[in-house]
């Protein structure tokens, strides 16, 4: 969603400086929210997975809310900071301090969400060939299909960002 809105906003400002679009303003809105409950629900991810699957070496009654916490920060630390830093500096900084000037520019950042569903893709394609145990029929596609993906989004951005 994130890239289909960074596309509609930079290919309707004809100066990339000066005009505006007013999905610019909402949508920036629309994700402080999201990034707070995206950091809440991948807590919750995390605590049940813990709870169902019972692989820490502690018992499931006895982890606490605090140990919960901890691991979870442990595991997803860089997410939680990515997220944290998403609502506490771009939110100000882009609605805020950009004065409503640069519209293009935010576009273009959002429209590098395109490449998030292909690393998703390669991490479940990553967890297929563990499964998998490198079965012979499958598992050099996999691995194409997983490296491959993420640069071919980055190249066709960067047409878009700078054409002939």
């Amino acid at each position: 969603m994130a890239s289909t809105v960074g596309y509609i906003i930079s290919t309707s400002c004809k100066h990339i400086i000066d005009d505006q679009h007013w999905l610019t303003a909402n949508y920036t809105q629309f994700a402080v929210p999201y990034f707070i409950y995206d950091i809440y629900a991948m807590f919750l991810c995390h605590w049940h997975r813990y709870q169902v699957k019972g692989h820490e070496s502690r018992c499931v009654e006895t982890q606490t809310l605090h140990t919960a916490i901890r691991a979870y920060l442990h595991k997803e630390l860089l997410m939680v900071i990515h997220h944290l830093f998403m609502v506490l500096v771009c939110f100000p900084v882009s609605v805020l301090w950009r004065q409503g000037k640069g519209d293009f520019f935010l576009g273009c950042m959002l429209m590098a969400e395109l490449s998030t569903p292909f690393v998703c893709l390669g991490k479940v394609l990553i967890l297929y060939k563990h499964i998998a145990k490198r079965a012979q029929d499958g598992y050099p596609g996999t691995g194409l299909m997983a490296l491959l993906p993420p640069p071919s989004a980055a190249n066709g951005q960067a047409a878009f960002f700078f054409p002939l």
